[in-house]
């Protein structure tokens, strides 16, 4: 298929036709797109569609769950080594997807962002080693409709650390991560937690705010997950508590008086919930 604009209407007008609630106008368009979906552009005429300002939304959103499901049975390079998404698409719709979605609506974007996890998941970080950049790029924006486009794409792409066994392909993946993405993700934090004070009285601002944080939380815990003998973040940020504990305990002995009792009792119950493994050692 070329990618063409009489071929982005005519995608358009099945695409209207699947949503029809009349099973002779609706099954024929399925099939039609099912038959045409492995035909070079497929991809990228779905993409471009979903772009198109004169496009109806809920075109585009039929668009984007097409493009999502597409890519998901579709992606993947079977065992017997089928590829049955030519490479050339395969490489735009990885130079296009990530700019698109963050600037489309929320309905679109969860879609495409489910797809980016999907690619992800085969393509990062060998076939994608551009990605993290991409993503870190647009934590400059200060709008949190990308910023948070950004963090549940990479909540999705991340979350898989929680579950996978343990490997040195797997450790190599999450440090390529973390020397790419650790330093901007903190640097988030802490701009979010300052923006949380400035708009303590902006209960909508706080809204959006506590949803940035939350999803960043998530992130860190992903990339936290997996045991190592090394200690990581959360290791280090713990036992960074407890130093500045320790030091104003000794420097401001009777001003910090009142409140040892409960420092105390926070960092005994760190201590004996805390593993054996040297990477705890900072802690303990």
């Amino acid at each position: 298929m070329e990618l063409t604009n009489d071929n982005i209407k005519t995608l358009s007008e099945y695409l209207r036709q699947t949503l029809s609630p009349e099973l002779n106008i609706r099954r024929p368009a399925e099939q039609f797109l099912e038959s045409v979906e492995l035909s070079k552009n497929y991809a990228l005429l779905l993409l471009h569609l979903v772009d198109k300002p004169e496009v109806e939304l809920t075109i585009k959103i039929a668009g984007a769950v097409a493009f999502k499901n597409f890519i998901k049975r579709n992606w993947p390079v079977t065992e017997d080594g089928t590829n049955r998404i030519h490479l050339e698409d395969r490489e735009l719709v990885k130079k296009l997807i990530v700019n698109l979605m963050l600037h489309s609506p929320e309905a679109i974007q969860k879609q495409l962002s489910d797809a980016v996890s999907i690619i992800g998941r085969y393509d990062f970080p060998n076939k994608w080693p551009d990605l993290i950049s991409e993503m870190v790029e647009k934590f400059g924006t200060g709008d949190f409709h990308v910023i948070n486009g950004i963090l549940h794409t990479a909540h999705s792409l991340f979350k898989r650390y929680r579950h996978e066994f343990k490997s040195q392909e797997l450790w190599t993946e999450i440090k390529f991560v973390l020397d790419k993405f650790a330093k901007p993700l903190t640097e988030l934090f802490q701009a979010t937690m300052n923006l949380a004070t400035t708009h303590a009285n902006n209960p909508d601002a706080l809204k959006v705010i506590y949803s940035s944080l939350v999803i960043i939380c998530k992130v860190f815990y992903s990339l936290n997950f997996q045991d190592d003998d090394e200690p990581g973040l959360l290791e280090k940020l713990k036992a960074q508590v407890c130093e500045n504990v320790a030091l104003y305990a000794q420097k401001y002995d009777e001003e910090f008086q009142p409140y040892l009792p409960n420092f105390v009792t926070a960092a005994w119950n760190l201590l004996i919930s805390t593993g054996k493994q040297s990477k705890y050692d900072l802690v303990s």
